[in-house]
């Protein structure tokens, strides 16, 4: 979901939705960062129904668990990215469409344990990825389409905030459904 807005700028401020200002993170702390945000997921996904999970508020918005899936695979496409452009500085990353990766991989229909898991995992490998980075490959840079320009730093940060604004998301929307929800 585009929303209108240069997402890869929130590896430099702070995002105006969520609030985050992931540019604060040192390069030590985000594999603790990015774990510590994969729990938070965890327990959003062992403990919300599922049906909520997979509730549309409306057709163009993503569900909490469709957010989720897309969080496990930002962790997954990235960390990849990071091994190309730590081996590779300068390469065109391509782009990944995220949109049709939510209707082809049926997020909707996996199931919300077996997501929690995989995000933990791969926020732990990506995490690990960082702590073998030599310090001057933070600043080896790629481009994932013209004009948007990643250092590996600037990736994790991003990765960071995508974690941070879409569990978010999720929240406002069980929130919302819990709200909505006839008390009997």
């Amino acid at each position: 979901m585009n929303e209108g807005r240069e997402w890869v700028r929130m590896q430099f401020e702070a995002c105006p939705d969520c609030g985050l200002d992931a540019s604060t993170n040192a390069d030590a702390d985000l594999p603790r960062a990015l774990t510590d945000v994969a729990a938070r997921w965890g327990g959003t996904l062992a403990t919300a129904d599922v049906a909520d999970l997979r509730r549309r508020p409306v057709p163009d918005v993503w569900s909490p668990l469709e957010y989720a899936c897309h969080t496990r695979d930002v962790l997954a496409v990235f960390e990849e990215r990071i091994h190309r452009t730590a081996t590779t500085p300068g390469q065109q990353l391509g782009w990944w469409d995220h949109d049709a990766a939510v209707v082809d991989s049926r997020y909707n229909e996996q199931e919300p344990v077996l997501v929690a898991e995989a995000i933990a995992a791969n926020a732990r490998r990506f995490g690990q990825s960082l702590s073998d980075l030599a310090s001057g490959q933070w600043d080896a840079a790629a481009e994932r389409r013209a004009g948007e320009r990643f250092t590996i730093r600037g990736m994790a940060r991003f990765v960071l905030h995508e974690m941070v604004h879409h569990h978010r998301d999720a929240e406002q929307q069980l929130k919302a459904t819990a709200v909505e929800r006839p008390t009997t």
